[in-house]
């Protein structure tokens, strides 16, 4: 047996370094997500007459008129899909008669990695004129992967809050940031991911490999993690075919990715 020949497959995934800009807006021309920035909302009606709501009642004196409004948008962050279904706009009064106004919005999560995974991604809500960050909330459960949950999304807000210019960020300034209308206006930016056609094949040594799928994503979904502000990850998926008997194994520091400008890439994981 030990002159026998015989053949092995395994099917690893090798995840490139995050690449430049230059490689994502050429990504764009090939269908790789479509997302436009905004460029900006003209403010309109207020709170309670924005387009899309689906119900309106009397709020607490000095807060916002309660209501409840359609999103039906989604977006795709840190190794999540995020489809956000709809909005509630309620105010409430304490016993003191303070009055609280807030911003939920009901969402289902996809978790895309393999393990139980927490959507952390910091929140924000952007108006014509103001900013209001998301609050803790308990109505965002952990989620087992590959699989689905629903959450609430927690905003408090002010009496000047306009649902027509708003917009729902996602990620911190230094990642790449989705951003998602509420009212109606502007254009989505959703992060979506793409899958490049690839094929090819390359020897090392006495293996064999064969390239056979690639993923263009702006996070890296096993990991919960955004990639850096204007890059994007890479990942290779192949066979490899062992020419001789025994254990092989490829690690991270067997591959680079060429650059047109020549320079190299490694990758980060195998």
């Amino acid at each position: 047996m030990g002159n026998s020949r015989f053949h092995r497959r395994i099917k690893p995934r090798l995840l490139v370094g995050a690449l430049f800009v230059g490689m994502t807006v050429l990504l764009a021309a090939c269908g790789g997500g479509g997302d436009e920035d905004s460029t900006g909302s003209t403010a309109g009606p207020t709170a309670s007459t924005a387009p899309g709501q689906t119900g309106t009642s009397p709020a607490s004196e000095g807060g916002l008129e309660n209501q409840t409004f359609a999103v039906g948008e989604h977006f795709w962050h840190s190794g999540f899909r995020v489809d956000v279904v709809e909005g509630e706009v309620l105010s409430t009064e304490n016993l003191s008669g303070q009055v609280t106004s807030v911003l939920n919005l009901s969402a289902t999560l996809e978790n895309l990695g393999a393990d139980t995974g927490f959507f952390g991604a910091p929140m924000a809500i952007a108006t014509s004129n103001n900013s209001y960050e998301s609050r803790f909330s308990n109505d965002i459960p952990d989620v087992p992967g590959g699989l689905k949950s629903q959450a609430t999304f927690v905003f408090t807000i002010d009496a000047g809050f306009d649902l027509t210019s708003a917009e729902l960020l996602i990620g911190d300034g230094n990642e790449n940031q989705a951003r998602i209308p509420l009212g109606g206006n502007g254009e989505a930016v959703r992060l979506e991911p793409s899958e490049p056609p690839i094929s090819g094949a390359m020897s090392m040594e006495l293996i064999d490999l064969t390239f056979t799928s690639a993923s263009l994503r702006y996070d890296i979904p096993d990991r919960h993690r955004e990639v850096e502000k204007g890059k994007v990850s890479l990942t290779l998926t192949f066979d490899a075919l062992s020419r001789r008997g025994g254990n092989w194994q490829l690690f991270a520091t067997d591959f680079a990715l060429i650059k047109p400008d020549g320079t190299a890439i490694a990758p980060d994981s195998i």
